[in-house]
């Protein structure tokens, strides 16, 4: 029997469109139909300084100049774009290096989690070059822009029934679209108790835990956040708390920490690029980041009220809205207002256990699976 061949591609600009890719790849690799499932990252197969340019852009736009990124967003939503113009660079350094790395490769499936690697093609591409695999989407955030729809694409599989309402408006067909969630790694699809999970990542057990989550590349203001949550607890004066700091690569903000004195009723640990984001998770009461539609779907799986400060325009700026409308968390629109946000929320325990409820009720960890099992159905039956 041949194991049929699934290829997850995602694109650099932002951590979770790889980390939706390799929670899928996790999935497939432990699919009951064995799969023969590979993960790349689609500009692997472009030059390096096109790499560098355009994982480099977003982030120098959306950590300088937001701004320019929310309208950006909103005003390529308004009307469906020129593949033409819109892929003019990539076509010219990238497009046959890409294609025939797509020929080698001969997947039966391509599932992306980015949509790059598809509207970078077109169909008149797929039948010169004798590609015969579909593709299919998994969206990773609550909206889905204009960018993400492209007649290639056989299905879309989105978070929830207002995000495929969104997308039937842009005029897909309601058929081809699954409602599974956002794929999250299988380590966020079971919950620990609270003091357990304290213990396994050397905390006290006993108090309330605030974490907060800089993000994969450390973008947004977080050395004001991160202080403003520190000068909070230090107020007060009677209760201690434990303090997760999740840096990622900012080596300036974790060096800053681990120099700073805290306050003595705060112990804290402070982490650079971590892979057990589930467990301190697991062990935090509410979750102080950014709205990115990874982060968010985690924090939803693991029942983990959010604080969002300093969405990006845009696509976080509406998963904000998202979570906020259904009561799974709170928006601070400022670093004031974090501080006024955090301090309601440490002192009211019954609206935060209502958040608590609100961001299980929206949970979806077992998106990836479901997803594998739909393509598998639908596309990868062994022959």
């Amino acid at each position: 029997m041949n194991k049929p061949s699934l290829l997850i591609l995602s694109t650099s600009g932002g951590a979770g469109h790889h980390r939706a890719a390799e929670a899928l790849l996790e999935a497939a690799r432990n699919s009951p139909i064995p799969l023969r499932a590979a993960h790349y990252d689609c500009l692997d197969f472009t030059s390096k300084a096109f790499k560098r340019l355009y994982g480099g852009s977003y982030l120098a736009m959306v950590n300088s100049t937001p701004e320019i990124w929310g309208y950006f967003y909103s005003h390529t939503e308004k009307k469906p774009y020129s593949k033409k113009g819109l892929l003019r660079i990539f076509d010219h350094f990238n497009y046959n290096r890409y294609l025939k790395a797509l020929r080698s490769l001969d997947p039966d499936l391509i599932l992306c989690t980015h949509f790059l690697p598809y509207v970078s093609l077109s169909e008149r591409d797929l039948v010169k070059e004798a590609l015969r695999a579909p593709f299919v989407a998994a969206t990773t955030d609550f909206d889905v822009h204009q960018l993400w729809i492209d007649k290639l694409v056989r299905r879309y599989f989105v978070h929830d029934a207002e995000t495929a309402w969104q997308l039937a408006s842009k005029g897909i067909d309601p058929a081809i679209i699954g409602v599974t969630g956002i794929p999250v790694s299988a380590g966020f699809s079971q919950r620990s108790e609270k003091s357990a999970a304290r213990g396994r990542v050397e905390l006290p057990t006993n108090r309330f835990t605030v974490m907060i989550l800089s993000g994969g590349f450390g973008v947004g203001r977080v050395q004001e956040i991160t202080g403003g949550v520190v000068d909070l607890l230090g107020t007060f004066t009677s209760q201690a708390f434990n303090l997760i700091a999740v840096c990622g690569r900012n080596e300036v903000l974790r060096n800053d920490l681990e120099n700073r004195t805290l306050p003595p009723n705060i112990h804290a640990i402070v982490l650079g690029y971590v892979s057990n984001v589930h467990e301190l998770m697991d062990a935090a009461d509410v979750l102080v980041s950014k709205s990115g539609g990874l982060t968010s779907s985690e924090a939803m799986a693991k029942g983990l009220p959010m604080i969002i400060v300093d969405p990006i325009p845009g696509q976080e700026m509406r998963n904000a809205n998202m979570i906020v409308e259904r009561g799974a968390g709170v928006l601070a629109h400022d670093y004031h207002n974090l501080v006024f946000k955090l301090r309601q929320t440490i002192e009211d325990p019954g609206h935060l256990a209502f958040m608590r409820e609100r961001a299980l009720a929206l949970s979806k960890p077992h998106a990836a699976e479901t997803i594998i099992q739909d393509v598998v159905h639908r596309y990868l039956r062994p022959s």
